[in-house]
């Protein structure tokens, strides 16, 4: 039921531009009761938190019942996770484009995302990355929070990126989320003076 209120908010976003003019009318849309709605979600912005949480978490779903995953690195199972959530992220462009048309800057906050966070550190406490850390219990926990949060700001990056990508098959996001991850792995191991460069040349280029 959770997938199917999704799904139709999508839906009436898409052809409205907008939120549903009240719970009951969706309701009554979607021909279930308002009890049963609420057993999910609180309000339409609750939908709205989940839409991209729900989209990450089916992504890593999908991709870590391969065969190959469990044999990655930390650093690969990311990166494919990734890879795969943009693949997922295809399926709903036309209401992300027109949730977030006002989303101007990579690094400006956006409503919706609190969700999407959570699950991706949730995520990201399951992997081990190498190279991390000084060995120093203290600092190390500080460095972990600060590693979340930088892998997020990437993740959040790249989706502003996507959203204005108008290459064919959005090639230049595939570009941009292996430069941009391989960066911050490479920070992770104190190291990336090259990836910086590289990275900044490519951002350049790409904003001409």
């Amino acid at each position: 039921m959770k997938a199917k209120i999704i799904e139709n908010y999508i839906s009436h976003y898409n052809r409205s531009g907008k939120m549903p003019l009240s719970i009951f009318q969706f309701c009554e849309d979607l021909q279930i009761s308002e009890a049963e709605f609420y057993q999910y979600y609180a309000d339409f912005s609750a939908i709205e938190s989940d839409i991209l949480a729900q989209i990450w978490d089916e992504s890593v779903q999908k991709i870590s019942q391969q065969d190959y995953y469990q044999e990655l690195t930390a650093q690969e199972k990311l990166l494919s996770a990734v890879y795969a959530f943009f693949e997922n992220l295809k399926n709903y462009r036309s209401y992300l484009l027109l949730k977030h048309k006002d989303w101007k800057n990579p690094l400006q906050n956006i409503e919706n995302v609190n969700e999407l966070k959570k699950i991706f550190f949730s995520y990201l406490d399951g992997l081990s990355f190498e190279n991390k850390g000084l060995g120093v219990p203290q600092i190390d926990k500080v460095l972990d929070k600060g590693l979340n949060h930088g892998l997020f700001t990437n993740l959040l990056f790249v989706m502003h990126f996507w959203m204005k990508d108008k290459s064919a098959g959005f090639e230049k996001t595939d570009a941009c989320i292996e430069k941009s991850f391989s960066l911050s792995f490479e920070l992770i191991s104190n190291q990336g003076i090259q990836k910086v460069f590289d990275f900044g040349k490519f951002l350049l280029a790409e904003m001409k």
